[in-house]
């Protein structure tokens, strides 16, 4: 009788742990396509966010932001010149586990050819960060003109500040 009321104390604590792990799985690198995988579990709930290439597991940090909790997960992809960074922020509520609240796939850097051996360089960096009940996404940019891979001049310097309403 003592073993099962252990047992069944033992099920009740299980099922009411509500703490959110996260375990990275390492993926054969082989080719570009492959995408890096999370699992994501909280309680009973789990499933896989597949982002980036060649394996490479996304970046992720838990984000507690009044009474609730979010996943955000970035990914920084090389593509030969022009290069992405992704900004994903995921609901971990039960009813919306795992939903996406925001997606950004943001070009970092880009080479564009404007006159023979001139070439426009475009660097941005961003930032995702919760305030109140609004997402907000600064981006900040810088064009300079390279030439023979050296800096020229710098064109302009940009940020651009997106507040998106939380639901």
């Amino acid at each position: 009788m003592k073993n099962i009321i252990y047992f069944s104390i033992l099920i009740t604590l299980l099922s009411c742990n509500k703490e959110v792990s996260i375990t990275p799985i390492e993926v054969s690198s082989s080719w570009r396509g492959t995408p890096g995988k999370l699992v994501v579990k909280k309680g009973d709930l789990v499933d896989t966010i597949y982002d980036c290439h060649f394996g490479y597991t996304p970046e992720y940090k838990l984000l507690k932001h009044l009474d609730k909790e979010y996943l955000f997960t970035s990914c920084e992809m090389n593509n030969g010149g022009d290069n992405y960074k992704t900004f994903v922020l995921w609901s971990l509520e039960d009813a919306t586990f795992l939903d996406t609240l925001y997606f950004k796939e943001l070009n970092i850097s880009k080479e564009i050819q404007i006159k023979d051996k001139t070439y426009n360089w475009i660097r941005r960096k961003g930032n995702l960060k919760l305030d109140k009940s609004t997402i907000v996404f600064e981006m900040d940019s810088i064009v300079t003109l390279v030439e023979n891979d050296e800096i020229m001049d710098t064109i302009s310097f940009g940020k651009s500040i997106k507040h998106i309403k939380l639901k």
